[in-house]
């Protein structure tokens, strides 16, 4: 009883997180629907990685950027009325991005200051 329990409020705390989690987060893909009573799908994202590029400056401004591509795995997750996971749950193709993140913005007198949380030196080495 005391480990249904548990199960119970393990779920209801993961469901909950991907449900009102960070934006980024959300999933925007399809998933097939339910047809049995009781269950319902629960869609998301989970991160599998993320790499950032050499640093480059945006011409001759002082600003430096680095290229951070990230992997996300879409899932479809099924669970039941009491937060039973289920084996008919399944992911979908990964999805990869790609974005500048400004890591240096030109300083006064043509110097360079860290953007946080980068904490390296300005001009990157």
């Amino acid at each position: 009883m005391i480990n249904q329990r548990i199960c119970v409020i393990v779920v209801a705390a993961t469901l909950v997180a991907v449900l009102f989690g960070p934006p980024s987060a959300r999933a925007d893909h399809k998933c097939d629907p339910v047809t049995d009573p009781g269950w319902s799908v629960v869609p998301s994202h989970e991160t599998t990685g993320e790499s950032d590029s050499a640093p480059y400056q945006d011409g001759t401004s002082g600003n430096w950027f680095v290229d951070r591509t990230t992997t996300m795995l879409p899932f479809c997750n099924y669970f039941d009325a009491i937060g039973n996971y289920s084996l008919r749950s399944y992911s979908l193709s990964p999805r990869i991005s790609k974005e500048p993140i400004g890591i240096c913005r030109a300083g006064a007198g043509g110097t360079s200051e860290a953007i946080a949380p980068y904490a390296g030196p300005c001009p990157p080495m």
